[in-house]
């Protein structure tokens, strides 16, 4: 039996030693998905001016995994980079990922509105597009 592969659209976000992080969670997302292709990095302010500057990007990769399956998979990358419930108390975000899409049904609606997240989901999709 063919499984349908999905197209996945996630934001990947860092505040606390973040270039690290971010070259940390590449190999974590290649190891776990394959071939995975990454927007370039972009610096952005804390929305909420609590918290240190991040480094986001986002990422789009093909599984066939189900929502649930990829949605928990990134929860356990989080915390492999040191994300913790009492570390973002601190306004410090080791790692955060979340899906924007799956497949044609958008999620973190709120996200799609940021201008650092339409700039980047436009330069990975017309990237992918053409690979």
């Amino acid at each position: 039996m063919i499984r349908k592969m999905n197209k996945i659209l996630i934001a990947i976000g860092s505040n606390h030693e973040a270039e690290r992080r971010m070259n940390e969670v590449r190999v974590l997302l290649q190891d776990s998905f394959g071939d995975v292709v990454f927007s370039p990095s972009m610096q952005t302010k804390d929305i909420n001016m609590e918290g240190p500057d991040y480094i986001n990007m986002v990422a789009v990769f093909h599984t066939s995994l189900s929502y649930q399956q990829v949605n928990s998979l990134l929860k356990k990358l989080q915390s492999m980079c040191g994300n913790s419930e009492e570390a973002r108390s601190r306004h410090e975000v080791a790692m955060d990922l979340d899906i924007l899409a799956f497949n044609d049904r958008l999620y973190h609606l709120n996200d799609w509105q940021r201008p650092y997240i339409k700039q980047l989901v436009n330069t990975i999709l017309t990237n992918s597009d053409n690979s």
